[in-house]
């Protein structure tokens, strides 16, 4: 492979602001970690290696993958995580993986750079073909895409393995092996090692035929994502919420593909075709129902006639009582922070002077307004607060004597001039 041409593209199609490689320590992503520090990225790079912890060696993966960074001078955090397997190792490495870089990149805002390439595009479009998916299934991974709010950038999927490993060769580097990788009763690990092969063998140009495919299909999702972003506009439809009226003045293809492209954005799992249908279901449930669909780590809700996507883990409600003494930060809170700018989601909170305490609403809470006591269940519902909201969000009291109240505000008593705004913001998901 000639290093000149593809060290400059990555130099100019690298993303703006920090970068964050993901680094197995394999021969793909060492050989990216080369390429991106030969192009002049060494210094707004950092280099995270997920440790899942499926393997004895594991441990000593760790350290070589550190050593190797170490060489290079740069930075190198290794995150272990924990693998749920109750849908496949496979599903559940990939969910445990993305969840820690992506929790990781939020907090510098950084692109996640990631070494998939063609043979790993191909691999991917056969597996979702064999799963049923659609267009937006088929179109495989992107150049560059964006998920929970991060970019991820995979700029060597258009570099069969093949140039990788000739590469690797002629530079001397070093990369380890993972031996789960030669299991084929793991699904990619059979494509890879059986289906692939004989695909070679009969059709000459089979990896590129594959992701140009997937290109193609790239495309039509591109089409198919203005669409629904027309008809998002059009339905009133917006990241945190999905007012369902709207939808009866789509047909049935353009309700499927707003509701798919909605949950994409939000970096929900696809659901399958039976989801889909329950989801759509719910148009013809009660305005105040509160029915719900759930599949995977995800959860749809039903409220005041629209629809609100939460990963299932969130809908717990808020137990316990933190102190919020004056002129310190605020406290931690499981699914909100508290913060001093405004938003997309975010939720007005007057903070009286003095030492205050939070606490979890309760059903007979109640806020004295205007001379009387109204309970915050009925200002909420009055302002369309959500159920599951209402047991998350924190009440502010001065000793047993309720003050503020989220949305809503003071108690009688308190001056606003005297209070500080802040804002509930939900954590990312």
């Amino acid at each position: 492979m000639a290093n000149p041409p593809l060290i400059s593209d990555l130099a100019q199609q690298a993303p703006p602001g920090p970068l964050l490689l993901a680094f197995s320590g394999g021969l793909d992503s060492t050989v990216l970690l080369h390429l991106l520090v030969e192009a002049g990225l060494g210094p707004r790079l950092r280099v995270v290696h997920i440790n899942h912890q499926l393997q004895p060696d594991s441990g000593d993966w760790a350290e070589h993958c550190q050593q190797i960074v170490a060489g290079l001078e740069l930075p190198c955090e290794v995150i272990a995580v924990q693998v749920e397997a109750g849908k496949g190792i496979e599903a559940g490495a990939r969910q445990a993986r993305y969840h820690a870089l992506f929790a990781d990149a939020h907090r510098d805002g950084a692109t996640v750079i990631t070494a998939h390439h063609r043979d790993d595009q191909a691999e991917t479009l056969l597996l979702r073909l064999l799963r049923g998916a659609g267009v937006q299934g088929l179109a495989a991974m992107r150049g560059l895409d964006h998920r929970q709010e991060i970019a991820v950038w995979r700029p060597l999927l258009d570099q069969p393995r093949s140039v990788l490993e000739r590469h690797a060769h002629e530079q001397g580097l070093q990369w380890q092996d993972d031996p789960s990788n030669q299991d084929q009763s793991l699904r990619r690990n059979y494509l890879r090692h059986s289906i692939l092969p004989a695909l070679r063998q009969r059709w000459r140009g089979a990896d590129e035929i594959l992701a140009r495919t997937a290109q193609h299909m790239g495309d039509a999702r591109e089409l198919l994502d203005e669409r629904a972003q027309q008809d998002a506009d059009a339905c009133g439809v917006s990241s945190q919420r999905f007012p369902l009226p709207g939808l009866a003045a789509l047909g049935p293809p353009r309700q499927r593909n707003l509701l798919r492209w909605w949950l994409h954005r939000r970096g929900a799992s696809a659901p399958s075709a039976a989801v889909l249908a329950e989801l759509l279901a719910l148009q013809d449930a009660a305005q105040d129902s509160q029915a719900r669909v759930e599949w995977g780590n995800w959860a749809v809700r039903l409220f005041q006639g629209a629809l609100y996507l939460l990963p299932r883990h969130v809908l717990a409600p808020w137990q316990g009582e933190l102190l919020w003494s004056a002129d310190s930060p605020p406290p931690t809170l499981p699914f909100w922070r508290l913060a001093t700018m405004a938003e997309e989601g975010g939720v007005s909170l007057m903070r009286p002077p003095g030492d205050l305490t939070l606490r979890p609403f309760t059903g007979g809470a109640r806020l004295l307004r205007n001379g009387m006591h109204q309970r915050i269940k009925e200002l909420w519902r009055a302002a369309g607060v959500p159920p599951w909201q209402r047991h998350q969000w924190p009440l502010l009291y001065r000793g047993e004597t309720l003050v503020s109240v989220p949305l809503v505000g003071l108690a009688d008593g308190e001056e606003a001039a005297s209070c500080e705004e802040w804002f509930l913001l939900p954590h990312s998901s």
